[in-house]
């Protein structure tokens, strides 16, 4: 896994000092220590094989928010790839969706048709972030490909205080509701050959 480290160093204790020890001048004042360095939100995450469509670390952009990228491993063996339906299931202990975060990737700009995003969250259900993008009707699929591979982006904001398990299990695909689409010209249909795989891990570092 590729590791991102999100916050510099935390210097805790001064050389000449020593932690806790007494200090240098005459009257022997003992030195306060500082405050353990906080643990930093951390992002780790692996590349996708070919036709399998995993979240990414894309970009820090808070102490405690990360940009989350949904990409699909290139090159992809299909090339009339229309659009994307599926769930984003995230752990309400330790994380929340920025709303109005959501937005599209490149890769069906590679169309002449603009593609069109829906990203909502279920009544109910705020956990569930429901997601559907894809080429308006009668356009030609695409093939994920070097350059065109990202789906699309959202940002994920820790929760204060949250406790991390050690599983990538914060922030997941529901495989039963998640699914590639061809540019079938009555009714997309799913494209068995790309599947969703959950890769990456949040976690207090």
């Amino acid at each position: 896994m590729r590791r991102h480290p999100l916050a510099p160093a935390i210097i805790v204790c001064a050389a000449l000092l020593g932690c806790g020890g007494k200090g240098g001048n005459d009257h022997g004042g003992t030195v306060i220590p500082p405050p353990p360095p906080a643990l930093a939100f951390a992002c780790s995450d692996s590349p996708p094989l070919a036709d399998q469509v995993v979240m990414q670390c894309e970009y820090q952009q808070k102490a405690d928010v990360w940009q989350i990228s949904v990409d699909i491993g290139y090159p992809t063996t299909s090339t009339n790839i229309a659009g994307f339906a599926f769930d984003v299931l995230i752990d309400p202990r330790v994380l929340t969706y920025v709303p109005g975060s959501a937005k599209m990737g490149n890769m069906l700009f590679q169309s002449t048709a603009a593609p069109l995003l829906v990203v909502d969250t279920l009544p109910g259900d705020p956990v569930r972030l429901v997601v559907g993008i894809n080429l308006t009707e009668g356009a030609h699929g695409v093939q994920g490909l070097p350059s065109y591979h990202q789906i699309m982006l959202f940002s994920v904001q820790a929760v204060p205080g949250a406790e991390f398990d050690v599983e990538p299990l914060h922030l997941t695909f529901d495989k039963q509701r998640s699914q590639a689409l061809d540019d079938s010209p009555v009714q997309a249909q799913q494209i068995d050959s790309i599947t969703f795989s959950d890769q990456i891990l949040l976690s207090r570092q």
